[in-house]
Parts: C-alpha cells; sequence; structure tokens
C-alpha cells in the first residue's frame, strides 16, 4: 500500500497541482537515506527553472522535470507503505518531509512526504524488472504471462504469485485478496494450474478490472494514504460495498512467505 490505484491518483494530482508551475532545484531531508538529488539545473545542463508531470506504472511512479529549453530527466519513485506527494505553501512544509521540488521565488513546493520512510528515488526510467501494467498494457501483460507460463515463479500458490511485480505490476494485499474472492477459485492452487485452466481469461480480466474500480472510487482510504484529489472523504458505504474480502472478520488470514498478510474466504482453508 499504496498500490496501482493510489499510484495513478497521486499522478493526477501532481499533474494538476504542477500544471503551468516551474520549480528550480529540490530539498533532501538530512534524516532520510535516500538518494541526494540536489543542483537540478546542474543535471540538466542549465539554469533554466523546470516544470513536473507524473506518470504512473503498476507501483511505480515517475517525474519528468522538463527545463524551459526541452531538456529534461526522470526521477522514479517508490512509495513505500505511504508515501504521498503534497504541494505546499512554504513555510507550512509537512511533517514527515523527505524531499521537496522548490519554486525560486519561494511561493509553493511539492514535497513528498513519507512517514515510515520506506519511500525511495532514483534518476532513470521504469524498473525492467518489473512487468507491464495490466490496466494500461493489458496485451502486454497478458502476452508476458502467456508466453513465461513455465517459469518456476508460476509453480508457487495463486495468492504468492499476484504479489510478485514482475507479473503483477501493482498488485499488492488489498487487490489480491479482492480478486481471490472474485475470481472463486482455490487461491492455494499453483498459479500456472489457475491460469491454463477455465479460470484464466476470468483472471486477468480482473487484474485489469479491479485496479480501475479503485481508481475510480478514490483509492483505498487506508492506513496513512489519503487520496489527494478528493477534499471530501469518500462515502465509506461505496468502499465498503467493493472491498468484500479484505480485512473482512468473517475470513480466514495468515502471513504469506514474505510476511504480508492474506485475507481469504474460509472455504478455501489451508491445509497445513
Amino acid at each position: 500500500m499504496p498500490e496501482l490505484a493510489e499510484l495513478k491518483l497521486t499522478a493526477d494530482f501532481i499533474n494538476s497541482s504542477c500544471r503551468g508551475k516551474l520549480f528550480f532545484d529540490s530539498w533532501k531531508n538530512p534524516a532520510h537515506k535516500g538518494l541526494i538529488i540536489s543542483g537540478i539545473y546542474q543535471i540538466l545542463g542549465t539554469k533554466d527553472d523546470f516544470s513536473i508531470s507524473a506518470q504512473s506504472r503498476g507501483k511505480e511512479l515517475k517525474l519528468t522535470l522538463r527545463s524551459t529549453n526541452s531538456k529534461s530527466i526522470d526521477l522514479l519513485f517508490t512509495m513505500g507503505m505511504g508515501g504521498n506527494f503534497q504541494f505546499c505553501t512554504p513555510p507550512e512544509r509537512p511533517k514527515h518531509t523527505h524531499y521537496s521540488f522548490i519554486n525560486r521565488d519561494n511561493l509553493y513546493e511539492l514535497d513528498f512526504v513519507d512517514v515510515r520512510r520506506f519511500g525511495r528515488w532514483k534518476i532513470g526510467g521504469w524498473n525492467p524488472e518489473r512487468g507491464p501494467d495490466p490496466t494500461t498494457e493489458f496485451e502486454d501483460f497478458v502476452k508476458n504471462i502467456k508466453n513465461n507460463i513455465a517459469h518456476r515463479d508460476f509453480n508457487k500458490p495463486l495468492y504468492e504469485w499476484l504479489m510478485n511485480q514482475k507479473w503483477v505490476n501493482g498488485f499488492g494485499n488489498y487487490l489480491r485478496a479482492e480478486l481471490c474472492e472474485r475470481l472463486d477459485t482455490d487461491p492455494f492452487k499453483s498459479a500456472r494450474s489457475v491460469i491454463i485452466s477455465d479460470y484464466g481469461e476470468k483472471l486477468f480480466e480482473l487484474c485489469h478490472q479491479l485496479p480501475w474500480d479503485a481508481y475510480e472510487l478514490g483509492g483505498g482510504q487506508l492506513y496513512t494514504w489519503k487520496n489527494p484529489n478528493d477534499e471530501k472523504p469518500l462515502k465509506k458505504l461505496e468502499w465498503d460495498e467493493w472491498m468484500i474480502a479484505y480485512k473482512n472478520k468473517k475470513f480466514e488470514n495468515m502471513l504469506d512467505s514474505n510476511d504480508r498478510r492474506f485475507w481469504f474466504n474460509p472455504k478455501w482453508k489451508k491445509n497445513d
């Protein structure tokens, strides 16, 4: 968390907040161990101010800094457990801000806020180890799976395989729980056996549709992440109607091999 839908909403927020605005440098909180990227103008090779635009892909967020003379660089962010961006007017920098893009006249700044400090950033584009985004690159997403179905990763049970970003880029705890409940097949079967069965096409469709559903609902109002685009709180009833498996008190739950909690229908109770 945040997952695919939340990253899309974050990109929307950044693009809306930064449209028509210019920045000249960045600041890193010395308490954070992340990469220091000072002297943006030196990296761009110009002292011109730069604009900021954002794009998401699965669980990654890419910021493109483009100078007024059209030179550009990309910064890739992963959000950790609760990383988010806020647009602020100095000196109102939020607590737990770890990276900021600063306006030359100190009129505004774009801040990366992360209470738990798991978020990271680096210079560069998309991570090649992550698979296609199942919402915006659906055909490539399906092709990547079908072309590699013999890979040993597909020996793993479905509920674990769904968290592998090499195959299902953008899925986390709540999306996998909702998918497994809607797919309505044993999540402890191997991913391969499910994909090559009659459930395979439905699995692909759910990987595509569920993140879009969550996006349209305003994202998961969970933990420290809140939808930055919506000043009014999401109607709880709408989200609760959609969220039928994750943290459902009537469901079973267990830790997977990566110590991530999986919520599942008790009719599929795992046999030890």
